[in-house]
């Protein structure tokens, strides 16, 4: 019996061609019949529609593609949202244009999705990490990253909103179950928003072994700190978008017990990065949120400039 369709969702913005090629190649060595492969040029200024095209025709020979333009720069969570309602098929995989495919990922990965025990509403897996030359830096997240911990069962919802352990280009999901989770917010990347959802209705489940080779260099959309350099910076990228973050998930999920500490969290952070009587005290009350979060702010946050800038650094760098 055939299985069941599959769409690859591949959104492209000013890539490097050496790595795109890569990951069209290995997504050409995928063994899972019956794909289809959407791809999205989100309007890349020096990158264009012809080049794209090129470099399908050339690395995709295996199963169809669809290739379509943005009329403008939208970003990741609008163009997804465009991929999966460009999909016809069953089932959805999130791609992302620098990673390296195994070719057992996708067949894999739909063999948990319809026979795991869990009957969950969504799988992912782990990844091997490399760095920009194709050099293995790590053998699984939770060695490169030590909060990323891969978890399955049900309720896990509140543990999502501190710690997304899914990553978008690793998920496999139903497309109709997707579909009513549109539109997607600004305010939280596809993936997490994606992931919450998908825990409260229901169970989430993983492969522990890897199934890709995950990219990680200084171009990567999503990192420790990224774009952070001032205090400033740290303020509007790390607790007012939390803050924001909280109250999208929050108006889905009101009722969730994590939810009530987490917001108390989130105001002693304001409060301590603002230095207002009593912030530093509440922010050491609830440290058990986020531990690391909680003992960056309370230290570094009142380090003079020089010194926190180090301490960024160090953060960035992962030598602390």
């Amino acid at each position: 019996m055939e299985p069941k369709s599959l769409a690859i969702l591949l959104a492209v913005y000013e890539p490097n061609e050496a790595w795109l090629a890569e990951l069209l190649q290995s997504l050409n060595q995928q063994t899972y019949q019956n794909l289809c492969l959407y791809v999205r040029h989100d309007a890349s200024p020096t990158y264009t529609e012809e080049q794209l095209r090129a470099a399908l025709e050339k690395n995709v020979t295996a199963f169809p593609w669809v290739l379509k333009e943005n009329e403008r720069n939208v970003g990741s969570n609008k163009t997804f949202e465009a991929l999966l309602l460009d999909a016809k098929e069953h089932y959805v995989a999130f791609c992302d244009q620098d990673d390296v495919w195994l070719p057992e990922k996708l067949k894999n990965g739909v063999a948990l999705l319809e026979s795991s025990p869990l009957s969950p509403t969504l799988v992912c897996s782990e990844m091997k990490v490399i760095n920009g030359n194709g050099e293995e830096l790590a053998p699984d997240m939770a060695h490169h990253r030590r909060r990323h911990v891969m978890l399955r069962g049900e309720g896990l919802a509140g543990a999502l909103f501190t710690r997304n352990f899914v990553t978008g280009c690793t998920l496999i999901a139903e497309r109709e179950r997707l579909l009513t989770y549109l539109p997607f917010p600004d305010e939280i990347v596809h993936d997490h928003y994606i992931a919450f959802r998908a825990a409260l209705e229901g169970a989430l489940d993983y492969l522990p072994e890897p199934q890709l080779l995950y990219r990680v260099y200084g171009g990567n959309q999503t990192g420790v700190l990224t774009g952070v350099s001032t205090k400033q910076d740290y303020y509007d990228r790390r607790i007012a978008v939390f803050e924001r973050r909280l109250n999208t998930f929050a108006a889905y999920a009101p009722n969730l017990p994590e939810l009530a500490r987490l917001s108390d969290w989130c105001q002693a952070r304001k409060q301590n990065f603002q230095r207002k009587k009593g912030g530093f005290s509440a922010l050491w009350r609830l440290r058990r949120c986020n531990m690391p979060t909680t003992l960056f702010e309370l230290v570094a946050l009142r380090l003079p400039t020089p010194l926190y800038r180090l301490a960024v650094r160090a953060v960035q760098k992962r030598i602390v």
